[in-house]
């Protein structure tokens, strides 16, 4: 009998399929387009947007493989918040994020498309700076702790060696 309670069941449902690599580089072009479609006043595109960002992490299954850069980008995200937040640079990057994007929405209604334009390109290099610290952050938390995609080849690469070390003379 499981002890996990249903929120915790989901909680890891979600996070398992979210680390699919299609789930994250989909939610990072559904912004752009979500943007646009705000700007340009199309219904359909919108709901489709707000639809593939709802339901992304809910229909991707989970990931054979979870070595891409943006499962990395999960896990860390994952760690990050189950070990509260931690660290000072990326909670600034976190908070600057939001205003940034709220602009950026605010520029699309207000049909304004050159302000539109480079506060969605600030908003999504500031995601970026921000995932990009937040694998840092998790790889130095996790150094030793989980093999990495380079520790995985490595290991590999010396197995090959043995094994042809070990053949005829």
């Amino acid at each position: 009998m499981s002890t996990t309670v249903p929120s915790e069941r989901l909680a890891e449902f979600l996070w398992e399929r979210h680390a699919n690599p299609w789930s994250g580089w989909t939610r990072v072009f559904a912004f752009p387009v979500l943007v646009y479609a705000v700007l340009t006043r199309r219904k359909r595109l919108l709901v489709a947007a707000v639809a593939a960002i709802a339901v992304n992490p809910v229909v991707l299954p989970q990931p054979d493989d979870a070595r891409a850069w943006t499962s990395e980008v999960i896990q860390a995200e994952r760690y990050w918040a189950d070990h509260g937040n931690q660290g000072a640079l990326l909670r600034s990057l976190d908070a600057a994020t939001l205003p940034v994007t709220v602009a950026a929405l605010y520029a699309a209604y207000r049909r304004k498309p050159k302000s539109t334009a480079v506060l969605t390109a600030a908003s999504m290099a500031l995601k970026f700076a921000f995932v990009n610290a937040l694998v840092r952050h998790y790889e130095s938390a996790t150094e030793g702790d989980t093999p990495t995609a380079a520790t995985d080849a490595a290991a590999t690469d010396s197995a090959r060696t043995d094994a042809s070390e070990d053949g005829p003379p």
